[in-house]
């Protein structure tokens, strides 16, 4: 069976203003500031109700909520949501990216698209059109329902193929050691040298896509 890439969106191929956005509403929500590990380590990846549930949780936990207590989780992803319409206007492909699926292009390489995103679908549609990259193959962009966690997602678009066949390409760490336990070969895209790192040494970090490996 022919190998299949499964990649990620937000993060990964599309330079999107999540973090601000949750920075923002952490910051005028709530009055207290969200650090970049804080997200990455605990709302990245993740829906954006689970994310507002899991922002509560966190500043609650650290004792350092400052108003966000008065705020539930709905009220805090609408905010989020509307923070990132405002921010996302000038959303682009990250430069490797678009080199990447010119290479998938090229080699008619199998691809399916992930996201945790309601709004990453559009983005995708948006930024592949000031591209002019059309694909060769059908584009496939799967979503992760609000009730599904990312290794139910995983398990949905794995299907009835082996794990070997399987090769993903994330920024989460979460996501990264997640998939490489289910037997996927799984690389961490690691743009900042200041971001975690996955911690299943199986996982291949790369700092750049330019250095994937499209599977034979």
């Amino acid at each position: 069976m022919q190998s299949l890439i499964m990649i990620d969106l937000d993060g990964t191929l599309i330079d999107t203003p999540h973090f601000e956005a949750w920075r923002n509403t952490a910051l005028i929500m709530g009055g207290t500031e969200l650090t970049h590990e804080d997200y990455i380590n605990h709302i990245a990846g993740r829906p954006r109700m689970e994310g507002a549930s899991r922002l509560l949780k966190l500043k609650r936990e650290v004792h350092s909520q400052g108003t966000l207590h008065s705020f539930n989780a709905c009220e805090l992803a609408d905010y989020k949501q509307g923070e990132f319409q405002r921010l996302c206007a000038n959303t682009k492909l990250f430069n490797d990216a678009l080199r990447l699926l010119e290479r998938i292009n090229d080699a008619r390489q199998t691809v399916i698209f992930y996201t945790a995103s309601q709004n990453a679908s559009d983005l995708f549609d948006r930024t592949m059109h000031q591209s002019a990259l059309l694909l060769k193959q059908p584009k496939m962009v799967f979503q992760q329902s609000d009730n599904q966690s990312r290794g139910e997602l995983f398990q949905q678009l794995i299907g009835t193929r082996a794990a070997k066949d399987i090769h993903l390409i994330d920024d989460s760490p979460y996501a990264a050691d997640l998939a490489c336990g289910l037997g996927i070969h799984t690389w961490q895209i690691h743009r900042n040298v200041l971001e975690p790192k996955a911690g299943d040494p199986r996982v291949s970090i790369i700092s750049s896509l330019d250095e994937f490996i499209l599977p034979k």
